[in-house]
């Protein structure tokens, strides 16, 4: 869960400036701020482009998670309070630029806010070979890791689906988003080689579960 603290530059983020609250804001406090910020950048109603604002609700629903977690939060004040500075990694991290991700993938990534009359159900849940991670000769022999963008779902923390006016869900009862996947890749590893995650087994918190059930990666040596 500690991978939804940081930014993509390794930056611990602080989500109650973000929220706008006290360190010890209380769970209401919580609920009140995220449903008014998820109306404000929602795609359908925000006035800025839509990049921008798909990428302010993952922020959003990302401290959300980790707010709204009684364990998640201990553990991420933990971390806030000790230090301002990024934890450092066991292995150096692959930039976001060499991980390329299949046609497929892609567009689901892509699909988080779809009209109304597309049920996100009807999306493919099974994908395979979607991903390649590149790395140099030096991260083959020391390995290294990659954090990954997937398609997620929270469940909505407000109506279940029960209120077709929720302004967070639209009353669907859940939210399409997107969540880390952690990748090790160990030393000593050989060029194409493939590494399958079954994503049923996994969970990035309590709320959310990943779109696809499984992963295949194949880790590419490249030059330099």
């Amino acid at each position: 869960m500690d991978n939804d603290y940081f930014d993509k530059h390794g930056n611990l983020i602080d989500f109650y400036s973000i929220f706008n609250l006290p360190y010890n804001a209380g769970e209401d406090e919580i609920k009140s701020a995220f449903r008014n910020l998820i109306k404000r950048y929602h795609p359908d109603t925000a006035e800025e482009d839509m990049e921008d604002a798909t990428n302010k609700i993952d922020l959003i629903i990302q401290g959300y998670r980790v707010l709204a977690d009684r364990i998640a939060r201990s553990d991420y004040d933990r971390i806030l309070f000790k230090t301002a500075s990024p934890i450092e990694p066991l292995y150096p991290t692959i930039p976001k630029k060499r991980i390329k991700y299949s046609a497929l993938l892609s567009e689901m990534l892509k699909a988080r806010f779809l009209p109304k009359q597309i049920k996100r159900k009807d999306i493919l849940y099974n994908f395979g070979q979607d991903i390649e991670i590149l790395i140099t000769p030096l991260e083959a022999r020391r390995g290294a890791v990659a954090f990954i963008a997937l398609p997620a779902r929270m469940h909505c923390p407000f109506c279940s689906g029960q209120n077709p006016h929720c302004h967070v869900c639209r009353g669907i009862g859940r939210l399409a988003t997107t969540s880390q996947l952690q990748v090790t890749i160990p030393p000593a590893i050989q060029n194409n080689t493939y590494i399958d995650v079954d994503l049923k087994k996994m969970k990035p918190d309590h709320l959310t579960h990943f779109r696809a059930q499984n992963v295949r990666i194949r880790i590419t040596i490249i030059k330099k």
